[in-house]
């Protein structure tokens, strides 16, 4: 063999070594979820996702990462679903009422004084209604994972403290940009001020607004303390926060691989969940140590406030459908039965 035959063997040899190298490689690389939210760190929403990674990275002794993309560095809620659905996004944390511009039913949890407490939600959630919405999503190019919370929404304001229909008549809300959102606060006797989250702050400094529907843990996690001194657990709502999927990424992974994907993360959600409903009960006085005047309504008035909000559910069974709704309402009398 002469010189230059042998240097071709060797180069060819050499260019087969490493094309292996790489294929092993390849072959061994973690697979990487990106997940997404708006949710701070410290948030149970941003904690989840904490345990999520750590189980499923322990699960599949590494084989899948997970990356969490917080603070909204994807956008807001609208953005990372679009993003789920066109496969530019892995994985991400959104609004259930959000969702629900894009399937409607989703518009059920989020109806006025639908649950009374953590309890009820997490029955309705873990049970079939919880998985029925979910199935809702893979024709959407989705995927549901679990079901976190943002937990139950309350009254931040600037005027005085409510604790019956009468005192909040008349104010400016700032609500979430869904018309479901707008309708129970202008039913309730506010006046609904829709406007993105980057917005509200301001607006609330300025008096554009007179106050934000929000949780007594995110405005604490928020600081509205600094701005507001009067925050009341009205629980006008839930608000879910569900962990979807791309269904392209989904479908890209192997079937024990969604297996563990969807186990862990409906685990990871679940414990969020359970941490929330522990946190909503210690941050009343860690706000009132801030100088927050928080209240809880009496039932007189919860029951007087839901009454108020009820026309929501003719003006949106259109949507959500009269036999899921007539559904839901089921389940939830016989768990109030039941229990």
């Amino acid at each position: 063999m002469n010189r230059g035959l042998a240097l071709k063997s060797m180069v060819f040899a050499a260019c087969l070594i490493s094309l292996v190298v790489f294929s092993i490689s390849d072959a061994l690389a973690a697979q990487r979820i990106r997940v997404a939210t708006v949710a701070l760190p410290e948030t149970t929403i941003g904690q989840g996702l904490v345990k999520w990674k750590e189980l499923l990275e322990k699960r599949t002794s590494g084989k899948i990462e997970v990356k969490i993309l917080d603070r909204a560095v994807m956008g807001g809620d609208r953005e990372m679903i679009e993003a789920c659905r066109l496969g530019t996004l892995d994985s991400a944390i959104v609004s259930g009422s959000v969702i629900a511009n894009v399937i409607p039913e989703f518009f059920m949890i989020p109806l006025p004084y639908l649950f009374n407490d953590h309890n009820e939600a997490n029955a309705f959630l873990d049970g079939p209604l919880g998985q029925k919405l979910f199935n809702l999503l893979p024709p959407k190019n989705l995927v549901g994972l679990g079901w976190a919370t943002w937990s139950f929404r309350g009254i931040w304001n600037v005027v005085r403290p409510i604790t019956k229909p009468e005192d909040f008549k008349g104010m400016k809300i700032r609500t979430v940009e869904t018309p479901l959102d707008m309708a129970t606060i202008n039913y309730m006797g506010g006046v609904a001020t829709p406007m993105a989250w980057s917005e509200a702050l301001l607006g609330m400094r300025q008096g554009t607004v007179d106050g934000i529907s929000t949780t007594y843990g995110l405005g604490y996690y928020l600081k509205l303390y600094e701005m507001s001194k009067f925050a009341t657990q009205t629980k006008h709502y839930y608000e879910t926060a569900p962990l979807i999927m791309s269904k392209a990424f989904f479908d890209g992974l192997s079937p024990a691989d969604q297996k563990l994907v969807k186990e862990t993360a409906a685990e990871a959600m679940l414990w969020a969940r359970k941490e929330q409903a522990q946190y909503d009960e210690k941050s009343g006085p860690l706000l009132e140590e801030k100088g927050v005047k928080v209240n809880s309504l009496s039932k007189e008035s919860f029951e007087a406030f839901r009454k108020l909000a009820r026309p929501t559910y003719d003006e949106f069974k259109p949507k959500i459908g009269e036999a899921f709704m007539n559904e839901s309402m089921v389940f939830i009398d016989n768990f109030r039965k039941n229990k």
